[in-house]
């Protein structure tokens, strides 16, 4: 069954017999799968299922320009925070409400775009982590000057004031949410995104009659702990003879031309062939390994889970909330070197039971939580809560002002 297909399986939500009518505003376009990992699509995609009476609003030649002055961002200036540009996409976007009349919006990491929109609209805000989480978190961040971090802040803080809900994809960025901010708990949930897959793989039986194979999937081979994985592999290989890494998604000079060591590069997921090969390297592994240094989240941990097979991981970031512990998978201290992480995963391959019990852990997990469904699910009851909770504010009896005897006024 499709992703589409498993959607559409689930009840349409309207309220006084009404369909709900909402806007979508999302960090890129929800109409093409490559955009920001293919969050925007999915997310998109989930609730109209759920939501037909959804309008996208998109700023194409704006977003096209602030996309290509984006890449100042590595000489600290924030583009997509300042109050010019900021100002620029609330004058479109309010244009664009007043003309479609939503009971709510749906905001999908954009903040730039709707942090200063007219606030008689309910917004539902789903991302991965808020402005101070992501960078106090990020060492590419790291050199912003106190002025550029003022200046975020101020759009934040001007997001906060305008969201009803937050849901957001872990419990790390809920925790900072709330410190950062100071946003009440009924405000905040967290909301896990889905694995960004279009047909259901469904369990995957492991062939442990295999030689021991790591796969590694992601474009910031540094930042993604890419080394670290390498040098666990060749630990692996040592004890075991035969181990092999599969790496994709990038193409570091460091595993080139190795021995057990395949290197496959970008991989178009769009393309059917690309999507088969994709499919392919997850289902012949047998541990997904990524020791991220710094991960809001990361998708591809719910990907591996869909196709039933354990995380290895640092338990960095919103990793935690994807991958558990001892059950889905193996989570790492940030400061774990290979020789720790070739143990565990050692223990964990030399007993055949213990393993296909994390596989099939990690497909549950997938069933249950990691998927978009259960995301649209989610994102269903808190779009309701917050649509009646503003009808319920619109038809309250207006307060009345208290009649002062003339005997007790001012003048008197």
């Amino acid at each position: 069954m499709t992703l589409l297909e498993r959607l559409a399986a689930g009840p349409m939500i309207a309220i006084g017999g009404r369909k709900v009518r909402l806007a979508y505003v999302s960090l890129a376009t929800p109409f093409d799968r490559a955009s920001w990992s293919g969050i925007p699509w999915y997310s998109y995609h989930a609730l109209r299922s759920r939501f037909p009476d959804i309008h996208v609003i998109e700023t194409p030649r704006l977003d096209a320009l602030v996309d290509r002055a984006g890449k100042l961002e590595r000489y600290g200036l924030l583009v997509r925070r300042r109050n010019a540009v900021v100002r620029l996409y609330a004058n479109r976007i309010n244009a664009a409400l007043e003309r479609i009349q939503p009971d709510a919006i749906v905001g999908i990491s954009a903040a730039h775009k709707l942090a200063l929109i007219d606030p008689k609209w309910p917004v539902v805000y789903a991302t991965d982590a808020t402005f101070a989480s992501v960078t106090s978190y990020y060492d590419k961040y790291h050199s912003l000057t106190a002025t550029q971090l003022r200046q975020g802040e101020r759009i934040q803080r001007a997001l906060v004031d305008r969201v009803d809900h937050f849901a957001l994809a872990s419990q790390w960025a809920v925790d900072g949410a709330r410190t950062s901010y100071g946003i009440p708990d009924d405000r905040l949930s967290v909301l896990p995104f889905g694995a960004n897959l279009d047909i259901d793989p469904g369990m995957q039986p492991p062939d442990l009659d295999r030689p021991l194979t790591l796969l590694f999937v992601g474009f910031d081979w540094n930042r993604k702990g890419g080394d670290l994985a390498l040098e666990t592999w060749r630990i692996l290989r040592e004890r075991t003879g035969n181990a092999e890494l599969h790496i994709a998604g990038c193409e570091p000079e460091s595993a080139l031309g190795l021995e057990g060591v395949h290197v496959h590069g970008r991989i178009n997921k769009s393309d059917p062939a690309g999507y088969r090969l994709f499919c392919d390297l997850f289902a012949r592994s047998h541990f997904f390994m990524m020791p991220s240094r710094q991960e809001a989240y990361g998708i591809v941990y719910c990907e591996i889970a869909a196709f039933g097979r354990p995380a290895v991981a640092a338990a960095t970031g919103g990793v935690p909330t994807i991958v558990r512990d001892g059950e889905t998978g193996l989570l790492m201290l940030p400061d774990a070197d290979a020789i720790n992480y070739a143990d565990r995963i050692m223990a964990l391959w030399s007993d055949p039971q213990a393993y296909r019990a994390m596989c099939t852990a990690a497909r549950n997990r997938y069933e249950n939580t990691l998927n978009w469904q259960s995301w649209c699910d989610g994102m269903a009851d808190r779009i309701e809560a917050v649509v009646a909770q503003t009808a319920a504010r619109r038809n309250a009896p207006a307060a009345h002002p208290t009649l002062i005897p003339a005997s007790h006024s001012a003048a008197g």
